[in-house]
């Protein structure tokens, strides 16, 4: 038996002529009639994957994705006889796999489709130094160093996105380390360097370090030099990594240019999950951090099993960079070959008592400055919003998050 296929489809007689196709193929077949039936089989039996239908009455198939992402990064398979672009970006934005759109669904490509999402969740050959790079053994590590091993050899600009500290530096890196671009130079364009992106390579790779941080200026240079490579088959101009803070599929500019580059990069993008998706991969991630450190401060230590049972339980908002931070503390505080549950468990209560500190006094700042511009504008928020270097819908938005009154809007 190849593993379990949870079919999802309103409609009788396709699901059942797929389901025998399936049990033709070697998998064992959970049937469904729409999402609500779907979720509730999900929950019982832990499907290998998911295929399911798009549109169904009561339940559809994105209600059914968006609950198994809640709890699963198990691959899902959605499909529809009446698909469009738009369908199938908002399935993949949602987090789907695949997406397959026909008036006649193929039921051989779907069939292929389950045996190659089957064999994704288990045994996927990268490179060992990839696996050194990205730690992890969930199926959701798997699927970003297959992606990285194939966008490598070539030379398409690639967007990197994914929550502060989910490792996007660490992504690009790797993608160009084992990439097409490997042994040659990886500029770094810095978006708070008042002279940046304005200089492209003549060869090797540059990564734009948060695009949605770059100047309109900028924006525009960087969607022009894309579209000239991609006109020569990307071989003669640098290769472009790009990140963003944003999800994937959700755009945080009104910026028009900024839609124009990210649109640019989109085509090949890489979405990191947060640790809190990855639970799974903390010990593991932890123990990669802990030899890292220990190497560079020169120290031999281990966590202990409890340590790192108690890391893995933890929420992790800042992510990896967040655990690396804990840990260097540790790592530096410990006695003896192992670090104690109870020396993090006492580190990482400080850091959150600083966080917080942290954050009040930022929310305290940006009070205050938009306070000021507004006194200065005399409530004008076209003004105002010139002065903080923010759109108008923004300074509302701040105006609403701070409880100002204002007499006067403009």
């Amino acid at each position: 038996m190849q593993g379990t296929v949870l079919l999802v489809d309103d409609l009788v007689r396709p699901r059942r002529a797929l389901a025998a196709e399936l049990e033709d193929a070697g998998f064992a077949v959970v049937q469904a009639a729409d999402g609500h039936e779907a979720w509730r089989r999900f929950c019982e039996r832990k499907p290998d994957v998911v295929v399911t239908d798009m549109v169904m009455p009561r339940s559809d198939g994105l209600d059914l994705l968006s609950r198994i992402r809640t709890r699963s990064d198990v691959p899902v398979i959605l499909f529809t006889a009446r698909g469009s672009a738009q369908s199938a970006a908002t399935a993949f934005k949602s987090g789907a796999d695949e997406f397959l759109s026909s008036p006649d669904v193929d039921v051989e490509q779907l069939v292929e489709m389950v045996a190659n999402a089957v064999a994704g969740t288990r045994s996927p050959q990268t490179s060992p130094g990839l696996e050194a790079h990205l730690v992890g053994k969930s199926r959701a590590m798997f699927r970003i160093r297959d992606r990285i091993a194939g966008l490598g050899p070539l030379r398409t600009p690639v967007l990197v996105s994914g929550e502060p500290g989910t490792g996007r530096d660490t992504v690009v890196r790797a993608l160009h380390e084992f990439g097409a671009t490997a042994g040659t130079p990886l500029v770094r364009i810095d978006p708070e360097s008042p002279s940046s992106g304005q200089r492209a390579p003549k060869s090797g790779a540059v990564y734009l370090d948060g695009i949605e941080r770059l100047s309109a200026e900028s924006q525009s240079y960087w969607s022009e030099c894309i579209a000239r490579a991609e006109s020569g088959g990307f071989r003669e101009a640098p290769r472009v990594f790009a990140s963003t803070a944003g999800p994937i599929g959700a755009p945080n500019s009104e910026n028009g240019v900024y839609q124009e580059l990210r649109g640019a990069l989109l085509r090949f993008a890489i979405e990191l999950p947060p640790l809190r998706i990855i639970a799974e991969d903390i010990p593991l991630i932890a123990d990669s951090l802990v030899a890292k450190i220990g190497a560079k401060v020169g120290r031999k230590i281990r966590l202990s099993v409890s340590a790192r049972e108690f890391l893995g339980a933890q929420p992790w908002p800042g992510n990896a960079r967040q655990l690396e931070r804990i840990l260097e503390r540790a790592t530096a505080f410990s006695r003896g070959r192992q670090i104690r549950r109870e020396v993090v468990k006492e580190i990482l209560a400080e850091f959150q008592d600083s966080l917080a500190s942290i954050r009040e006094q930022h929310r305290t700042m940006e009070r205050n400055a938009l306070v000021r511009a507004i006194q200065e504008t005399g409530g004008n928020i076209t003004k105002t919003a010139e002065i903080l270097g923010r759109s108008r819908s923004a300074v509302y938005r701040l105006i609403e998050k701070h409880g100002i009154a204002l007499h006067h809007r403009h």
